[in-house]
């Protein structure tokens, strides 16, 4: 990974819409590990939306880089969502239900803000996988759901960290989503030797 992004990932901008497509697992959850852990030490709200599958391994990696991640979920620094899950309660028909969406992620901005220092809110950083999710069957849904989220990184000043994963054959992610995203890192193959 270079270095801008790298700065990028730690410090992202406060309403920074980062997308980050992706063929590598490994090289993604590290990237992902750099957000969230850079996030904690500097004392930030985290919101982790990942897949069913993701959440563990992810956890354990937090775990292995020294940090308590019971005890950051318990003080609602760390929540952890499953975007399965979350699709389902505001998707009906295709579509998503703005309202709902916005009602939803909200309640876990806001949870995630609370216990900050001398009682002020914390600063927030989220990390989503339900665009990647979304876009194997649905392009439109994808690309009015990274507009809703733009609307709630401008509402609550929040970064955002997506990822979408490259499947066979699918090369790179289409602009049209791309420009939503106020940050593209991307994904450099291997050097061959």
């Amino acid at each position: 990974m270079n270095p801008n992004s790298i700065a990028i990932l730690t410090n992202p901008h406060p309403c920074g819409h980062i997308v980050y497509p992706y063929t590598d697992e490994n090289l993604v959850a590290r990237a992902v590990c750099l957000f969230t852990s850079a996030g904690v030490q500097n004392g930030e709200g985290i919101i982790l939306i990942m897949t069913a599958d993701h959440c563990e391994p992810f956890e354990r990696r937090l775990q292995l880089e020294g940090f308590n991640v019971e005890a950051l979920k318990r003080s609602g620094q760390l929540v952890c969502a499953k975007s399965e899950e979350l699709l389902q309660q505001f998707l009906t028909n295709g579509s998503v239900d703005e309202d709902l969406f916005k009602t939803t992620v909200s309640g876990l901005i806001a949870r995630a803000a609370a216990g900050g220092r001398n009682g002020k809110p914390r600063k927030v950083r989220c990390f989503g996988e339900m665009v990647s999710q979304l876009r194997a069957t649905d392009l439109t849904a994808t690309t009015r759901l990274e507009e809703l989220w733009n609307e709630l990184i401008d509402e609550h000043s929040v970064a955002l960290l997506c990822t979408y994963a490259l499947q066979d054959g699918d090369d790179q992610v289409p602009q049209s989503l791309v420009t939503l995203h106020s940050h593209n890192i991307e994904q450099k193959p291997a050097a061959v030797v």
